[in-house]
């Protein structure tokens, strides 16, 4: 019997649409879709599989109402045949539990209280006493970190007037598809309290999943938010000027 993702592959197949198109009209990259044709959904963004799903189902010319209806019903049987498994397992591992003896619950008994002296000895012997050495791991907060990998692989462009900087500003947690320039393609997702800065010298075209938790400013001059928490926003261009495109 197939799954519910080689069901969507094989419609997809049998009307000739290739998963490339399918990215290009949906602005969901290639690795999201496979992987919902694959059924491997735990790598995709949980605030956004089932708008995802919805968007694929459109795209390969599917009822996207019932594609999420199947989508559901085969989430409820993957978790019921879960549920089924984690309950045998719990079943056999109560038959095997071992009833210990009175002779070796004394002789476990008799084991833990040498063992105790043994490590009461080594903890107090003036000779044996370990010194503890505390050593504090240094912390990159996430946003600094983020700043400084994208600030410097986009040093050269920065250098030039003609450039743009614009900075994306995560409230909550968020995925966005960017293209700069009509090149250069990234898929984020960001978690609060991330931020990253790009450099582009035409425009940048974004789509945006929980258009609410995102802060979008270009050259200093921050826009308010494109959409509402949870709304996705497709087809968002913002020019080098600063002028916006929807």
């Amino acid at each position: 019997m197939e799954t519910f993702s080689e069901q969507l592959k094989k419609q997809r197949e049998e009307r000739k649409i290739r998963l490339s198109d399918v990215a290009v009209q949906t602005r969901i990259s290639m690795k999201f879709l496979e992987a919902i044709e694959r059924g491997n959904f735990e790598i995709l963004p949980e605030t956004y599989i089932r708008a995802f799903i919805r968007d694929y189902a459109k795209a390969i010319g599917l009822d996207p109402d019932e594609t999420i209806k199947r989508f559901d019903e085969h989430v409820e049987s993957v978790k019921a045949a879960s549920d089924e498994k984690n309950e045998e397992a719990r079943a056999n591992s109560a038959g095997r539990q071992i009833n210990l003896s009175t002779t070796q619950k004394i002789g476990l008994g008799a084991a833990g209280i040498v063992i105790l002296a043994i490590l009461s000895y080594l903890a107090f012997s003036p000779e044996k006493k370990a010194s503890v050495t505390r050593i504090d791991y240094g912390y990159e907060n996430t946003q600094a970190a983020h700043q400084k990998r994208f600030d410097s692989a986009y040093s050269a462009a920065k250098a030039q007037a003609d450039s743009s900087r614009l900075v994306l500003d995560a409230v909550d947690s968020v995925w966005v598809n960017l293209v700069i320039d009509d090149g250069r393609t990234y898929d984020l997702l960001m978690k609060p309290g991330t931020k990253a800065a790009f450099w582009g010298k035409k425009q940048f075209d974004m789509t945006i999943g929980n258009a609410g938790g995102l802060l979008i400013s270009l050259n200093g001059h921050q826009y308010p938010p494109f959409g509402k928490s949870g709304a996705v926003i497709r087809n968002l261009t913002i020019l080098k000027d600063g002028t916006i495109k929807k």
